[in-house]
């Protein structure tokens, strides 16, 4: 546990001195608010929700049920919370080379402001080098959506509270795609006022526990007890959740959680299994807390307004000045004029009419974002189609790539809009893959030398081109925007090389399929749907379907991308890794992107991508021809100091594949498939294959791997190294997540 974690807890310890936190937190489970809270504290609580309900009525009601500890709520109450939880935001710490170096939890309380934990962000230094992603979550479906990825501004604002470990910073206006307003997350205000929730009563804590997805407990958390400046409260968090915000039923943000109170036994603190916890040997994971702290919002604000000059800070003064008469109950999330909150939809149509801002009390105060007493608006949604036709609203940063009209996918029974653009061999597959895409000379990346260049198919003329001797045997089969060069002995490529772009993708609506032999190819040396037929393989793309979809109109896109649709670029691939569900695939199908985000030249939209099957000695056969267990990928972009980046991943199949039949492989072997990241020089040890530049460097020269950097695999840290092939490696050798790809 880091110290200032540390210190963070013991501050929790010694405010609850003299408190059985266990005992309160059983005895309060049984217990309404309204046995539990003081005569005053239910003035207070009664008199804000007077303020915050549009009628008396409403107000009372609303009371009513929280007193008898009455949990019915709303059907748009989950509703309303998601949209609350787009204002909470992973905080990635990283050190000045650009290395991670932990996780919290923060959220957005004005137009451009963060607030977190001090013990999270203890200094200007500290918050420079970090950043702030919204959307690191799932999608309705279970998807894992693009972050958008802030930059923190110190140096426009920064103020820090060790006392109330609290630390506020600003947040750049744009993602660092430029693609993205954080002003479309809306903020949660911070209102200085009691009576926001009572002893007994129900909380929320929206969270990115250990750095992971963002996450909500919804059972066993009611406020314990409070104290000038915390809450008590039992929700279940974990590390990483520190800087999040506590919600009351309302939507209103009660206090920033910061630290749990640890169960003790003879002055030590206890594990989760009985133990003693030994901080050099156990996560915070381990530690068995009684309950969870948060500072007061109403302290927080105090100590704001204490100090002159941030209280007069142009981002700082609109978000004291918020009071609750300014807060619309129904949506307690604020946004800046002209930035509509984002609907919840119905898939029927496309209007709608947005809730009224006027109140059917004529008392009611008007809230502080000037709106329309009523307002119509119709909007476009756009939606996210896969590729098994699965439906999901846009959430966070997808590509555009990926949009359709919600028209067409709101038809009553599913239906593809395809675009008819049939793929011309003569004019389409001409050009290939282009080694001069991310730029010339030493930003050049040329195809992979083959060392054993008798086992290449070679080429025979077809669709008007004529080869000469030495392009036949070289074997490169050129596509719209690839190439290929097979392996005559196994049938499949040694490689598909592709360029590929994240810019100027057209919105695309279907797909169809319609696998092509290539007559530049003899038939022996093509393996076909022969081969795929009443078994769990599937024709997996080499060079991706998705990766091809770019273009200057969709039905360039559309073409490129059937381009991928032959079988020089297929390779058996078990049906469950092809679909994409299992996490480890899920990460593969990711990496190209996340090294454009993390590691690419500002600007840059371009990478090469290499990927081709390992061709083992001892590969198992099926229909009496050897099938590949492991793939790997080679991504080579631009960094920003303007030289190549390379880095190389190995994906194995074969958990997932009964070498005695694939027939007898398992329905869903979720979790079976392994991604590693490997050196550029392990994977031409394993394929016979080299990798170099427009001059001739070794793309080893730019793999961090290649310089045995550290990595942190589950939390731990560990050296990089050139490790075996699956059977070797080991699980814990496995990246997990995009976190675990080493890219500095």
């Amino acid at each position: 546990m880091p110290l200032n974690l540390q210190q963070a807890v013991r501050k929790a310890e010694w405010r609850s001195r003299g408190l059985d936190l266990g005992d309160l937190a059983a005895s309060t489970q049984r217990a309404s608010p309204d046995v539990l809270a003081s005569d005053a504290e239910k003035h207070q609580r009664q008199n804000l929700l007077g303020v915050l309900h549009a009628s008396p009525r409403e107000a009372a009601d609303a009371y009513e049920r929280i007193i008898a500890g009455n949990e019915l709520q709303d059907a748009n109450y989950l509703a309303r919370g998601a949209v609350a939880a787009r204002a909470v935001l992973r905080i990635v710490l990283k050190a000045s080379s650009g290395r991670t170096i932990g996780y919290g939890t923060g959220f957005l309380i004005g137009d451009g402001v963060l607030l977190t934990n001090h013990h999270v962000l203890e200094s200007p230094e500290a918050a420079r080098y970090a950043e702030a992603e919204a959307f690191y979550e799932r999608s309705i479906l279970g998807d894992d959506l693009t972050p958008w990825r802030f930059a923190l501004r110190p140096d426009e604002l920064f103020f820090t509270s060790e006392a109330l470990d609290f630390s506020i910073v600003a947040v750049a206006e744009r993602d660092r795609t430029g693609a993205f307003s954080r002003r479309a997350l809306g903020w949660l205000p911070l209102l200085g006022q009691t009576g926001k929730v009572l002893e007994g009563e129900w909380l929320t804590v929206v969270q990115h526990p250990e750095g992971k997805w963002k996450q909500v407990c919804v059972r066993e958390n009611k406020l314990i007890k409070r104290d000038d400046d915390v809450l008590w409260y039992s929700t279940d968090t974990l590390g990483g959740s520190s800087g999040s915000p506590v919600f009351s039923n309302d939507w209103l943000v009660v206090a920033l959680h910061h630290s749990g109170v640890p169960e003790k036994r003879d002055g030590k603190w206890q594990t989760i299994d009985g133990r003693d916890y030994d901080p050099s040997v156990d996560r915070e994971d381990r530690i068995k807390w009684v309950a969870n702290e948060g500072i007061r919002v109403s302290r927080i604000v105090d100590a704001l307004r204490a100090n002159t000059a941030t209280a007069s800070h142009a981002l700082v003064g609109p978000i004291l000045d918020t009071g609750v008469r300014d807060i619309d109950v129904r949506l307690p999330v604020l946004f800046a004029p002209g930035e509509a909150p984002p609907q919840l939809v119905s898939f029927e149509g496309t209007s709608f009419t947005a809730p009224s801002s006027a109140s059917a009390d004529p008392h009611r105060p008007k809230p502080l974002q000037p709106r329309e007493k009523s307002m119509t608006q119709h909007i476009t949604l756009k939606l996210l189609v896969g590729d098994d036709g699965r439906v999901s609203l846009l959430q966070g940063g997808a590509s555009e790539s990926a949009l359709v009209p919600l028209e067409a996918a709101a038809a009553s029974k599913p239906k593809k809009n395809i675009i008819d653009a049939p793929v011309s061999p003569a004019t389409d597959w001409v050009k290939g893959y282009d080694p001069d895409f991310l730029g010339t000379g030493a930003l050049s990346v040329p195809l992979p030398i083959i060392t054993d260049k008798k086992l290449i198919a070679p080429l025979q003329d077809a669709y008007g081109q004529v080869f000469n001797a030495a392009q036949k045997a070289g074997g490169v089969l050129t596509y719209n925007g690839y190439s290929v060069v097979v392996n005559k002995e196994r049938r499949l490529a040694f490689y598909s090389a592709a360029n590929v772009s994240w810019e100027m993708r057209p919105g695309i609506g279907g797909r169809s399929d319609n696998w092509l032999y290539d007559e530049r190819l003899d038939r022996a040396h093509q393996l076909d749907n022969s081969y795929y037929r009443n078994n769990r393989f599937d024709r997996g793309h080499l060079t991706r379907r998705e990766d091809m979809e770019w273009g200057k109109g969709a039905v360039e896109a559309i073409r490129r991308a059937n381009g991928t649709c032959t079988w020089p670029n297929c390779s058996p691939q078990h049906e469950i890794f092809n679909q994409g569900k299992d996490p480890a695939v899920q990460l593969w199908q990711q990496l190209e992107r996340y090294v454009l985000e993390e590691r690419a030249k500002t600007g840059q939209f371009s990478v090469q991508v290499i990927t081709g099957p390992v061709f083992g000695g001892a590969d198992p056969e099926y229909r009496g021809l050897p099938y590949p267990l492991e793939f790997w990928k080679v991504v080579v972009a631009v960094a920003e100091g303007g030289k190549l980046f390379a880095t190389a991943y190995l994906l194995s199949q074969a958990d997932v594949i009964d070498k005695h039949g694939l027939e007898a492989a398992p329905a869903e072997p979720f979790g079976a498939f392994a991604t590693y990241q490997r050196p550029i020089a392990f994977i031409e040890n394993l394929t016979g294959l080299k990798f170099t530049d427009g001059v001739g460097n070794s793309l080893s020269a730019f793999d961090p791997l290649a310089r045995g950097v550290g990595r942190t695999v589950s939390g731990r840290r560990r050296t990089a190294r050139a490790a075996e092939s699956f059977g070797i490696g080991g699980a814990d050798d496995a990246l997990t997540s995009l976190d675990d790809v080493v890219l500095f």
